[in-house]
């Protein structure tokens, strides 16, 4: 810990020296002042929110700004001497001015209007020429670009990633990368209190509409935290741009209902936007378990259930975001973010319980109201500081974010004659404060910005609190609920992270790339419990390395080698021991006894495109993870199920992936992907192994048809995967949508349809051990129909800011 201290201590004071290091010499009068009008060549109309640049006479940037909303500029507080400008415009020819003079005679100058002359057809509203190929590849990731994606219209984030490269997505919304859940979420390149604690919820409440694009990073670099075996995924939604200027989105249909637009203005060098949302997804499912309880080997009962859900999953999410360019080459950003929203769980199910001699000693029905209503601010504030040499940069980033999870129910069982039987109520209130600070910089070799060396240094500290409650009924009196204390407590649950790294890229004149991170990692995390438990604390260090080597074949081919560690750390659902009994017969629990899992990860990949721009990437992969966390269930002799997560298994897959993307004609666009992969589990302390051959087909269709209508399909088929203790039959979905557009392409609707001909969707899953074996039929009503209105409004101009920095706290497991 100590050690770490002061390499961030030395990091701190050699980033303040290398940015003292940057100041610019001052002369003995600095009363000098330079300003000027752009104005279009044709229209002679100003162009508002373009950028100027000061130059030194050597060329060197000295300042920048961007221009008002009639044209004008002005630089105030010059020394004397000789300047340039530099003058960028989008949809315009760039201008460079050189040797104005500022004097001792003539401190003040002014330009008049400076002609700017187009480049192309100027557009004063939102125009899209061209569209993204589906997916792309950069150097450490694969692309889905879902805005060009229409069948995503009107759905959700589950909707959007289930069509991602490398991603499995089930019906359930649950997300895996290459088989692992073990995985972080970003949203924006940062984390979000959203996505950390049920992901596949979470991500229904997430419009498709707002999403730009995702991308999957399966060797993520030293400067990401060490957290997912699995990997990255980052979430990256629509950009405001300059201007004034807005979007509405409205969708309407029979599975999901929402509502949400954003507006924004930059004027000079001030910037904010506000975006947000209101969403409702509805969620049907009949499910069926029959499962055999074992003893010794031989059966000593058997449950059957069937238990039938049918929710409506209500949700909300705000973001204001402010920006403030002091010049070109300092910035300070803010935002506050909210949401909230309800995970009802509710259900009825009738269940029956036979003996080892077959003879029924249960059979009620049973009827649960099981809400979960939660909120979050988070705050985000963070300074860049960016210097004439490209790519140099630093930014100094804090957070602060408060989260209240709070879960109740109440579980009524009735005999067949709709008598009282049984009932149990239980609430959990959680709070989660979290502080995080964080320190990054990015220093280049060369003005190319290929020789690239970057440090930085982070600090977590997590806060969290959970009291819970649970109540139960006599046989003598169903109505009078009493505590029972062995099941109630509170958990205060503490983590602090602290975290270094550093990284070396170097690029030869062969067109070879080689990579090289280091991360240090301590982690230490405490837990106390009012009573019965005894309290727990555990500190460790981990040593993440990571290379990424690649190679610059021909112009249109590359091939890559990397390796690199992750680690997925317990959270407090992982250890809490609260036990959810909303299902008397299926129960669940946290462990407090958990410890972080390690994986090794190993990849080749080889991509291939050609000039007509046909893509094709094979990656071949490896990922070993010890002391893997896992689901395990044990069922004892009255039919009652408890499932905790272990460190119980060896979890090995070796995979094959296969993405490719083109064009067939002129108006046909096709992508599509594939997996296959071996997976293998192993845990000596269960005696359990499991493992098989498996794969999966992603195809999607768009066809450009005259009258601006667009027609788009999609379709993914998997054989299923393979769990420690069982194995999914094979799953698919498909969907077919069609787009108008109309207001001169401002505006369009989008009629969607998500497995018309599939009326339940059915899914089996056998699982075994050595207490049980069951067999359980899904049936998930998905089959629905929805209706997009989409319309963008106002002046609006791309704009070549700097994205904004924020922290990315990588180092939460989702759950």
């Amino acid at each position: 810990m100590d050690r770490l201290r002061l390499y961030f201590i030395v990091s701190f004071l050699l980033l303040v020296i290398l940015a003292e290091g940057q100041q610019l010499p001052t002369n003995l009068t600095n009363k000098g002042q330079l300003s000027g009008i752009l104005t279009d060549s044709t229209t002679r109309q100003p162009a508002p929110f373009a950028t100027v640049a000061l130059l030194s006479e050597a060329g060197t940037i000295i300042s920048g700004q961007t221009t008002t909303e009639t044209g004008h500029f002005a630089f105030t507080g010059l020394a004397i001497g000789t300047y340039g400008l530099q003058i960028t415009y989008v949809g315009y020819q760039s201008r460079t001015l050189r040797n104005i003079t500022i004097s001792v005679t003539q401190p003040v100058r002014s330009l008049g209007n400076i002609v700017l002359h187009s480049e192309s057809r100027q557009l004063n509203e939102v125009r899209v020429s061209t569209q993204k190929a589906l997916i792309e590849e950069k150097s450490d990731r694969l692309v889905y670009n879902a805005g060009s994606d229409i069948t995503n219209k009107g759905g959700t984030a589950v909707d959007v990633l289930r069509k991602a490269p490398m991603l499995t997505v089930d019906v359930s919304g649950n997300v895996q990368i290459r088989g692992s859940s073990s995985i972080k979420v970003l949203l924006n390149g940062r984390p979000s209190g959203l996505l950390a604690r049920n992901l596949s919820e979470a991500l229904k409440m997430i419009p498709a509409n707002t999403i730009q694009s995702v991308e999957v990073i399966t060797s993520p670099a030293a400067r990401y935290d060490a957290e997912g075996a699995g990997g990255v995924i980052n979430i990256i939604t629509k950009k405001q741009l300059k201007g004034s200027n807005g979007s509405l989105d409205v969708t309407a249909g029979n599975y999901v209902q929402s509502l949400g637009g954003s507006y924004g203005f930059k004027r000079e060098k001030f910037g904010l936007t506000f975006s947000g949302n209101t969403n409702a997804e509805r969620e049907k499912s009949i499910i069926e378990t029959t499962r055999t309880s074992l003893a010794n080997g031989q059966p000593a009962g058997e449950l059957f259930q069937r238990i039938s859900a049918n929710n409506i999953h209500p949700g909300w999410f705000g973001d204001l975001s402010m920006e403030y360019a002091f010049d070109t080459l300092n910035r300070v950003n803010l935002s506050v973010s909210s949401w909230g929203g309800a995970w009802p769980t509710s259900n009825t199910g009738y269940y029956r319980f036979r003996n080892a001699e077959n003879i029924v000693t249960q059979e009620y029905n049973q009827v649960v109201d099981q809400q979960n209503p939660f909120g979050n601010i988070e705050w985000n504030l963070g300074y860049t500081r960016t210097f004439r040499k490209p790519k140099q940069e630093l930014s100094v980033l804090g957070q602060y974010s408060y989260t209240f999870d709070n879960s109740r129910y109440a579980s009524d069982q009735f005999s067949l004659t709709d008598e009282p039987l049984y009932r149990e109520t239980s609430t959990n209130r959680s709070h989660n404060p979290q502080w995080t600070w964080q320190i990054d910089y990015v220093h280049p070799f060369s003005r190319s910005g290929q020789q690239v060396f970057e440090v930085g240094a982070k600090m977590v500290r997590r806060d969290v609190s959970s009291t819970y409650d649970v109540y139960t009924s006599q046989p003598e009196n169903v109505a009078l609920l009493s505590l029972s204390a062995d099941r109630s407590n509170t958990f205060t649950y503490d983590q602090q992270v602290a975290a270094g790294y550093a990284s070396l890229k170097l690029v030869n004149r062969t067109f070879w790339t080689l990579q090289l991170g280091t991360r240090l990692e301590n982690t230490t995390m405490s837990g106390q419990f009012i009573h019965t438990i005894s309290p727990f604390r555990a500190q460790f260090n981990n040593f993440i390395p990571s290379v990424i080597l690649s190679k610059q074949l021909s112009e249109q081919q590359s091939i890559k080698v990397t390796y690199t560690q992750r680690i997925s750390r317990p959270m407090i659902w992982d250890l809490n021991p609260y036990v959810n009994a909303s299902d008397p017969k299926n129960r669940m629990a946290g462990n407090p006894q958990l410890r972080p899992e390690l994986a090794h990860l190993a990849e080749i990949s080889y991509s291939l495109t050609t000039k007509k721009g046909t893509y094709l990437n094979l990656a071949l992969y490896r990922r070993q993870t010890d002391n893997s966390i896992d689901d395990v269930r044990t069922v004892d002799t009255s039919g009652v199920s408890l499932t905790t997560r272990q460190n119980v298994a060896r979890n090995d897959r070796t995979g094959l992936n296969v993405n490719a993307a083109g064009q067939l004609g002129r108006n046909l666009k096709l992508n599509g992907g594939g997996e296959f992969y071996y997976a293998h589990f192993n845990s000596p302390a269960l005696q359990v192994q499991n493992s098989g051959w498996l794969w999966q087909l992603t195809l999607n269709l768009a066809y450009q048809l005259p009258r601006q209508y667009t027609v788009q399909a999609n379709g993914i088929y998997s054989t299923g995967w393979v769990l420690l203790q069982g194995k999914n039959s094979a799953w698919y979905d498909y969907s077919l949508a069609l787009r108008k557009e109309f207001w001169d392409k401002k505006a369009n609707l989008t009629l969607g349809v998500n497995n018309p001909f599939t009326y339940p969707f059915r899914q089996q899953n056998d699982s075994q051990s050595s207490t049980f074996r069951a067999h359980t039929a899904n049936q998930y009503f998905t089959r629905s129909v929805k209706l997009t209105f989409s319309w963008q409004f106002g002046q609006v101009r791309a704009s070549h800011d700097e994205p904004v920095r924020k922290i990315t706290n990588d180092d939460a497991r989702a759950k």
